[in-house]
């Protein structure tokens, strides 16, 4: 056996940058929902409820095959049953209190207002749910980050009040106060009911329920929950005659949404919550420019000062994705696979017992 030339430079495995690929993710999920957003400001005339079915739709059709093909390999659907309830209540919720308010709020404080409104909210959960529920470590830099972000936000919000009276909103609810303030509670809510439904898809995926029952489940239970509550309020002749250029709106609308929200999920799996979140802000920026170059809206200083501040937060919490994945989620992923090492049984096996196994707790997660 010769021996090993020095001169030859050893090769290293490479590490598989799961923060990298979750910031990849993040920032992908964000120009699909900027592109969704887009299509839903197009339908703010069309019913909420039934944008908000429709726009379901595709997710259904390209999940199906997905799972099918998984039933015939024999690999697990549904690794437990009691995960399966949450994760169908919280879609519920989602699509009740998160998709059909936000579908709402652009008809009455348009997208440039209603996006920021929508993430601030979601983040600020995101940081309470983050270290109350899931146990992730807020480090100062993080909390400067996120507090630069929701400066972001509250900035690009003042320049979109302005941008919103350069163009005017449509229908008879625009320019009345009342109307706006419920709008813009509306918005905050959604971002909060849209936290929770992630927490609920981050806890079910760590016990092994798979990406494609977590996209199937979600959308499936909104075209059920809100095609039924269509019909009771346009009537079924109302959903058969919609028009055609908006029913190919709110498919596009819905396809683009199912590519944000794969990318989404699968950001979740690698990276913390708020973290995942915060890249996700990058729609407040994206949505102002759409509101400008689509829509008309006013350039004002507000605008550019804001998509300023939204990259350099995001930049900031960048740095410690890394850091908030290892401490939190990491160390809870060792236990089961630490477990499984013992009995002499696949981690993944062992997660799966673990799951079934004791009671379900989101605080335990």
């Amino acid at each position: 056996m010769q021996p090993a030339d020095p001169s030859w430079p050893a090769r290293r495995p490479q590490r598989f940058d799961s923060t990298l690929v979750a910031t990849y993710c993040g920032l992908f999920s964000a120009l699909g929902y900027t592109a969704a957003n887009i299509c839903l400001r197009a339908l703010t005339d069309c019913d909420a409820v039934w944008v908000s079915c429709v726009k379901a739709f595709p997710t259904v059709v390209l999940v199906a095959p997905w799972l099918c093909l998984r039933a015939a390999r024999n690999q697990c659907l549904i690794p437990c049953w009691h995960v399966l309830g949450i994760l169908v209540v919280a879609a519920l919720v989602g699509q009740l209190g998160g998709n059909v308010l936000f579908q709402w709020s652009l008809g009455v404080v348009g997208i440039a207002m209603s996006v920021p409104l929508c993430l601030g909210s979601m983040i600020l959960a995101s940081v309470v749910v983050g270290r109350s529920f899931l146990g992730e470590v807020i480090t100062r830099r993080m909390v400067v980050a996120t507090v630069i972000l929701l400066l972001a936000i509250a900035i690009l919000s003042l320049g979109a009040v302005a941008a919103n009276r350069s163009f005017g909103l449509p229908g008879p609810r625009a320019g009345h106060l009342v109307w706006v303030i419920i709008g813009v509670a509306a918005a905050c809510f959604s971002g909060i009911t849209y936290c929770l439904l992630g927490t609920v898809i981050r806890w079910s995926s760590n016990r092994g329920t798979p990406v494609s029952t977590i996209l199937a489940v979600t959308c499936l239970v909104g075209m059920v929950s809100l095609g039924a509550l269509s019909a009771v309020r346009i009537g079924p002749l109302g959903m058969v005659r919609t028009n055609r250029l908006d029913l190919v709106v709110m498919l596009l609308a819905g396809l683009c949404n199912a590519a944000a929200f794969l990318a989404l999920t699968l950001a979740l799996q690698l990276a913390g919550l708020v973290y995942v979140n915060a890249l996700n802000a990058s729609q407040t920026a994206l949505a102002a420019v759409a509101g400008v170059v689509v829509f008309g809206e006013a350039v004002t200083p507000w605008l550019v000062l804001g998509v300023l501040l939204t990259a350099g937060g995001l930049l900031l919490m960048k740095g410690r994705g890394r850091a908030v994945q290892s401490a939190g989620l990491g160390t809870r992923r060792a236990e089961p696979q630490a477990r499984a090492a013992e009995v002499g049984q696949p981690p993944v096996a062992a997660a799966h017992v673990e799951a079934c196994g004791r009671p379900v707790l989101i605080k335990r997660a």
